[in-house]
């Protein structure tokens, strides 16, 4: 074979070779693309534990601890009104208890525009049912069930009122008694709006009732009659109440039969017989 022939086979040969590494080379470029593409860089935003409302709350409802969560929350997206456990760790405990001043959704972050505590300005005025009024009226151990009311309980209110009675020539002395509202809503016992569990009975001086607006005046009309006595109601006649209807039972606050009696300079109704 003469030295020509073996040149070109060599040159053949290593052209074959250098083929074969860049056919290699070629191929294998994108296939390492590929693997950097499919390893995308995850990039973890900080984020804070959040108060939120773990089930749909009503206006006017009391909050229970079940109703209440810690969630985690994008710390970008944070509002300045919301209750963060870094900012406020009590935050669960302390709105246990409180009443919704507004509706808030499952899952919506909790402010402290959107629930108020007992004792705080305006709380009586979330308790209140829509349509209704906080009445007060003078009650003591006596007058109210020895002190065994507690706001929430329902009560009948009695009136009493000592008249004196003409019959034929003489005026006696008797006294009535009758109710006049019935299955009524006791907001408070003096400034108790809600009851302790290690306390058997509030003994209070003053009474707060939830009333509409006519039975209010109803209420105060009787009041300024006679003496108002409040008697308790059975727990389970509070399925039996309907809100915002009347709870008047007979009493308008007119005095009927009655004429106005001044005897040694003290007036005093007599009704006639």
């Amino acid at each position: 074979m003469g030295i020509a022939k073996i040149a070109v086979l060599l040159i053949a040969a290593l052209a074959a070779v250098a083929a074969v590494f860049l056919v290699r080379g070629v191929t294998s470029q994108p296939t390492d693309q590929t693997a950097v593409a499919a390893q995308p860089v995850v990039v973890e935003e900080p984020v804070e534990l959040v108060l939120v409302a773990s089930a749909d709350l009503e206006v006017g409802q009391r909050v229970t601890p079940s109703e209440l969560e810690w969630v985690e929350w994008p710390e970008k997206a944070i509002n300045d009104n919301y209750l963060t456990q870094k900012d406020y760790p009590k935050a669960l405990e302390t709105y246990t208890g409180a009443i919704a001043r507004l509706s808030i959704a499952a899952k919506e972050p909790i402010t402290s525009r959107k629930l108020i505590n007992p004792g705080s300005a305006g709380f009586m005025a979330a308790v209140l049912s829509p349509g209704m009024r906080a009445v007060a009226v003078e009650i003591s151990v006596e007058t109210g069930a020895g002190g065994f009311i507690l706001p929430n309980d329902r009560v009948d209110i009695i009136l009493t009122r000592e008249m004196d009675v003409i019959e034929g020539s003489e005026v006696k002395t008797v006294f009535t008694s009758h109710t006049i509202f019935e299955n009524v809503r006791v907001l408070a016992i003096d400034q108790t709006y809600r009851e302790v569990d290690e306390e058997e009975v509030v003994v209070g001086s003053t009474a707060t009732l939830e009333l509409n607006g006519p039975d209010s005046e109803l209420l105060a009309r009787a009041d300024a009659s006679g003496d108002i006595s409040l008697a308790l109601r059975s727990v389970a006649d509070m399925d039996l109440a309907n809100e915002g209807v009347s709870r008047a039972a007979g009493f308008d606050g007119n005095t009927g039969s009655q004429i106005k009696l001044i005897k040694y300079g003290k007036a005093s109704q007599v009704g006639i017989q």
